[in-house]
Order: C-alpha cells, then structure tokens, then sequence
C-alpha cells in the first residue's frame, strides 16, 4: 500500500516539475519577444533590464548550441533580434545594458566555440567603448577565428579606444595573416594615428603585408599618408611601388574632392615626374596608366602646373600620352593649358593638330580664329576640316569669311565642309554676309551664297531666288533654281512654273525641273498644284510642255493623271512618248489600268511597252489603295500581256506578294507547266511563307503541294520550312 502512495507522489512531483519547466519556456520566449520588439513590454529599472537580458540568454545559450544543427537557426536569430531592437535609435540603455550582459558572458568558459563567436559577432553590431576592453583580451586568444572575430568587432567599434587597442595588436603582430588583418581594419577605420605603424610595414618582407599598407594608407589619405607612400616610389619598380601610385592617385582624389587642390596638385606632378623618369629609365616599363591619371588629376587639380609642363608633355614620345595632355587641357578649369597648345599648333604632328582643334572648339574660344585660320594652310585634309569646325562652333564674323573663301575656292571635302558649317553657324552677320554675296559679283561666289541662303532660310530668300532665277545669267538662273529645292515648301508655285516655262537652256530647265517636282510633292493641295503646272503647259512652247508634263509624277492626283493620259494619245511622238515615261513613274495606282492598256497594244513600241508594264506591275506589287482581288486581276492581265519572259518573270514575282487564293491557284498551274515552272513554285512559296500567319492551314497545304511537284532543292528547302511553321 505504502509502497503504491510513494509511486504516486513521485509522478505527481515529476508532473508539476514539467509542467513548470513548459510554464518557464513559454514565458522567457515572452520574454525574447519582448526584449526584441515584438511583443509589449512592461517598464523596466536597470537592473530589472539586467535580469531580463541575462534571463534571454541563460534560455537561447543551451539551443544555440543544440546538437541538432538546424534547430539552432531559430534561437541564433532570436539572439540578433536581441541587439538589433536594443541598439534602435533613443534606446541607448537598452543597447549598453545588453552589451555588458553580453561580455559578462563571454567569460563562460563552458560556452562553446560557435556561440561565443555569435557572441562577439553581436558586440561588432552593437558594441561601444564597454565592449572593448574584452574584445581586446580576444584579440590574442589562441582560437584564431575568435581572434579574428574581435578585430572585425574592434574595426567597426566607433570608441577612440578601439584604435589604440588595434595598434597595440599590431605592434606584437606575428604571421603575415594577423597582420594583413590589422593593417586593414586601421585602415578601414581612417585611423590618423596609425599612419606611422602603418608606414614601417611597408617593409615588412612579405610584400602581402606592405600591399596591404599600401591600401590601408589611401584609405586613411591625407598628406600624411601620401609622404608615407612617396618614399616608396624611390624605390626599385615593383608590386609594391606601382600599388603605392595607385594609392597616391586615390589620396590625391580625395584631396581634391575635400578642394585641398594644393596637395592633390603637389601628389598628381610628383606622379607623373616620377612615372615619367622611370620609364625613361627603362624602355620595358611603361606607366602609361600613372602618368594619365597623374595628367588628369593634374588639370583639375594644378592647371598652371599642367601648363607649365604641356610643351614638355606634347612631344612626349609615347603618343597616347600626348592625346592625355590634350584631353587633360579639355579638363582644366582654366584656358592657360589650352594655349599653350595653341601657341605650339604648327609645330605638332597632324594627329595632335586635329586633336588641339577639337579642343578649341569645345571650348568655344572666340580668340581661337587665328589659330584655325593657320590650320586652314596646312596640306593635311583632316586639318583642315578640324580647323572648319572651329570656325563653324566659334560663329564669328571673320570665320564666317574664312570659310566662304573656302565654299568659293576649296575642293572636294573641305569644301562640303565648309558650306555645311556656313549653313550652320550662328554668326551676327552671317546672314548679311552672304545676301550681299548672293546680290552681286562674281558668279561662282553668287551661286554659293544662293545655296547657303536656302540652306540656312535666311528671311526673304524665297523671293529673293525666285528674282534671281528669272535673271539673264544662266549659272545664277541654274543656282537659284538649285536653292529653292532646299525652300520647297515655301515656294510660290506659280511663279515657279512661269520660270521653269520660259526657260530655254536645257542644263537651268533640269535645276527648274527638279525645284518645281520638289515643290510640288510638298503641295497640300495635289489638284490645285497640277493645275498651275496644267495651265503653263497649255501656254508652253514644245520643249517647256514636255518638261512641265514631266513634273506631274512628283504631283500625282486625278487631275494629273487625266493630262498625262491626254498626252500618251498625243499625235507628237515627243509628247505621247513624255507621257508614256511620267506614267510610268506614277505614284497611285489608279494609272495601272491605262499603263496595262498601253502594254497590251500590239502597236505600242518595245521601250514604250516595257515601260507601261513594268510601271504597272510597280504600283501592283506596292499599292495598297487597291483591293487584293482587283490588284490580282491586273496581275494576271500583265503576265497575259508580256511578250517576253523578262516581263513574265516580274508579273510571278508580283504575284507572291499577293496572299490571294487566286493568285495561288494560277501559281500552282504555272509551276505545273515547263515554262517559268521554278519562278512559279519559289513565288507560291514566298506566298505561303506570307500567308503563314493569318492562314497556318493554307499556307502548309499549298507549300506541300508545291513540295509533291519536286520542282529543285532549293524550293524544297523552302517548302519544308514552310510545313514546319517557319515564316520567310
């Protein structure tokens, strides 16, 4: 009996004592969850805040380190919302209070290696001056990983002691590893008072640990660092010196970002003074990259020094490096590195004038006339047309003379060149310039000054070449009719087709032609236009009529159409054969019916029914004004025409641009017959291939009955590419 009382007292103990660790559990995760934001938490004294943190850790310690690897995740995490909540701006108690209770722990030495390392990970993240003196006892543990730990947790550290305490390391330092280690969170950290300790390993003999200096003193920068690096670039080439000019060009940088542009300056010319010497020192090393951030730096940083050297730098010997010095010049914020280049233009090589040039222009100096005027004299075309585009970027009056001497007397590109910058500069006078140039003189400096004035639309210049073209001098009438191409659309078109009308000279009717087609194919009104052109034939004597006639193609409309039809029935061979061409050239499609009528005539010439066809078979294949089935008709009607098989050819051709039943019908009998058989079949198949995406079905259907007549490979080939989907 006693011994069943005893039984049941055990269980019942062993039932409260889980019961109340299950209780215990569920109100530290309270806890965690209130110490990391997630849940309310009740006001606390500090030492209440202490309890509770120590409490959170005393629960999460044992899981973090759980034999269970994955189980461990949840609680490492928990523990990181710890620190991020208490390290949260205003709540700066919280954030010492942990941290304490963190180091406090850290003394555990039954904790193990992973937690106390996610222990020292946390005082990295929220650490301040209390955690350094612990993290500084860990900095010589025998556990190198922990060490590491904490010289990653002292870097990040914002104590002033944290610095000190890292230097200490470093001055005990053993193994290159520790070192390199060291060196970097100094530098990481701009530490001033490690530039000295920093420096003297510069000479550690593993050049990993002086690479490392190297880095850490850009990153500390200052003129301090960058004496520091300077000495190492007296030194024989090597790793070690060239890391020291990067790191020179990284300090200058800053320097100059700070304006401290005096030291930038000093550091940028002792680089480049440097680098220069040593590659003339030795022919297999070449600094390039050195000396052109050095020149870089230079021009922003020192341009008085840059300039001081330009004369010096331009005829270097490496090339590249005198392209830097003018793309250094471009940087400067002062012009004195620019003249001086100005001032050496003649006596440098073509490359580096053209180079010079660009630069002036960029700068936009209005003085930099003389300088593209001496340009303008040299023998290199590339010169030349680099000191054009100064003149024309600069946009003064006396440039603007320079390159009309240059329109009138230069040749081939520098000519071009020139007109094309006269059109485009944007000179005060240069408009009157060349409307006085247009209004007298000699005839080759008019007929460029007509040009410029269409090209650059000088107010009044319609009228003014409408007057000239009606002027007895048949290279000014022939220049001015030239121009008005380029003012089309202001042109009065009536006025034009009088000129053009009573022209006689063949070479100024073409210009007029060619004036009055680009007038009337910027007309609004197309009927309208035709019959101002209409009116004038009817008045015309015979060449001028068919001249005039010749025009209404650029025009097209119903009401030209009806005049170039009248003349393709015209009892003169001249003018019926005038019509016959300028509806052959017609733009709508409403003249392939008459063209196909011209064709299909029996007394109708070869030339004659060439063109018609042709011209037909033209606005078949292109027109969309048309509906498919009556462009289709037409087409069949053309391929019934052809006399010959040249024009046979091109009516199939059309045809496999006309996605129509029809048209494949007829294509699939023609490929059936000896004759055009191949033209057929490879026409059907553009068909299908354009006929794919609307109609997958009948395109296949028809490329394999093309595919059954095994016609050649190569439409073999193409059929299957259709069957298995592939559009052409």
């Amino acid at each position: 009996m006693r011994s069943k009382q005893n039984i049941t007292t055990i269980l019942g103990l062993m039932a409260v004592l889980v019961l109340g660790s299950v209780a215990w559990a569920q109100d530290t995760e309270t806890l965690v969850r209130q110490l990391s934001g997630k849940a309310e938490a009740p006001a606390r004294s500090g030492a209440q805040l202490v309890n509770a943190y120590q409490k959170a850790i005393d629960y999460l310690l044992p899981r973090m380190s759980a034999e269970d690897v994955e189980s461990r995740y949840s609680y490492q995490i928990m523990f990181q919302d710890l620190g991020s909540h208490a390290a949260r701006p205003g709540a700066e108690a919280e954030r010492e209070t942990l941290a304490k209770v963190i180091v406090n722990n850290l003394e555990q030495a039954e904790m193990p290696a992973t937690v106390r390392h996610w222990f020292v990970l946390q005082l990295e993240r929220i650490g301040k001056g209390e955690a350094v003196p612990a993290l500084a006892k860990l900095l010589s543990s025998e556990d190198r990983h922990l060490a590491d730990y904490a010289r990653r947790a002292l870097e990040k550290n914002p104590a002033e002691n944290a610095t000190a305490t890292l230097l200490k390391a470093l001055g005990t330092a053993q193994g290159s590893t520790w070192k390199i280690g060291l060196i970097n969170s100094l530098g990481r950290r701009q530490a001033q008072d490690a530039i000295a300790p920093i420096a003297a390993a510069l000479a550690d003999p593993d050049p990993k640990v002086g690479a490392a200096a190297v880095t850490a003193l850009a990153g500390i920068g200052g003129p301090e660092s960058g004496r520091a690096l300077v000495g190492e670039l007296n030194k024989p080439v090597g790793p070690i010196s060239l890391k020291a000019a990067q790191g020179l060009t990284d300090i200058a940088q800053e320097l100059a970002r700070q304006s401290n542009h005096a030291d930038a300056a000093q550091i940028y010319e002792f680089l480049y003074v440097g680098a220069t010497q040593k590659a003339q020192e030795d022919n297999a090393f070449n600094p390039f990259s050195i000396r052109a951030a050095a020149l870089n730096g230079l021009a922003v940083s020192g341009p008085d020094k840059l300039a001081a050297r330009m004369a010096e730098i331009i005829q270097d010997d490496d090339p590249k490096i005198r392209v830097v010095a003018v793309g250094a010049a471009r940087l400067a914020p002062t012009k004195a590195p620019m003249q001086i280049l100005c001032d050496m233009l003649l006596d440098l090589e073509p490359y580096e004038q053209i180079q010079v040039l660009g630069l002036i222009a960029d700068r936009g100096d209005l003085s930099s006339t003389k300088y593209a005027k001496e340009a303008l004299a040299s023998d290199d075309e590339g010169v030349q047309l680099a000191a054009i585009d100064v003149l024309t970027r600069v946009g003064v009056d006396e440039g603007a003379e320079l390159l009309m001497e240059v329109a009138i007397n230069g040749r081939g590109a520098t000519r071009r060149a020139a007109e094309r910058g006269l059109a485009l500069m944007a000179g005060p006078r240069v408009d009157e310039m060349i409307t006085d140039q247009a209004a007298s003189g000699d005839a080759k400096v008019r007929a460029v000054a007509l040009g410029l004035l269409s090209k650059r639309r000088v107010p009044g210049a319609t009228e003014a070449l409408l007057g000239y073209a009606s002027e007895g001098d048949e290279a000014i009438r022939s220049a001015a009719f030239d121009a008005l191409v380029d003012v089309a659309d202001l042109v009065d078109l009536e006025t034009l087709a009088g000129l053009v009308a009573e022209t006689k000279a063949d070479s100024v009717r073409r210009s007029g032609i060619a004036a009055l087609e680009a007038a009337l194919a910027q007309a609004s009104n197309k009927n309208s236009a035709a019959q101002i052109v209409i009116n004038e034939i009817k008045t015309a004597d015979a060449d001028a009529k068919i001249a005039l006639l010749s025009c209404l193609d650029a025009v097209g409309g119903p009401r030209a159409l009806r005049a170039v039809v009248d003349a393709t029935q015209a009892s003169g061979e001249a003018l019926r054969d005038a019509g016959i061409r300028t509806l052959s050239n017609w733009p709508d499609f409403a003249a392939a019916p008459t063209l196909l009528g011209i064709a299909s005539k029996s007394e109708t010439s070869l030339t004659h029914y060439v063109l018609a066809l042709r011209g037909a078979l033209r606005l078949i294949g292109t027109s969309d004004s048309a509906s498919l089935d009556e462009r289709a008709r037409l087409c069949f009607v053309a391929f019934d025409c052809a006399r010959r098989d040249d024009e046979r050819r091109q009516a199939i051709a059309v045809m496999g641009s006309l996605p129509s039943p029809k048209v494949a019908e007829r294509l699939l009998s023609l490929a059936r017959e000896e004759d055009l058989k191949v033209e057929a079949a490879l026409a059907a198949v553009e068909l299908a291939g354009r006929s794919l995406r609307r109609d997958r079905q009948a395109a296949r259907e028809l490329a394999e009955k093309i595919r059954a007549l095994n016609i050649s490979d190569e439409v073999n080939r193409r059929a299957d590419g259709i069957i298995r989907g592939r559009r052409r």
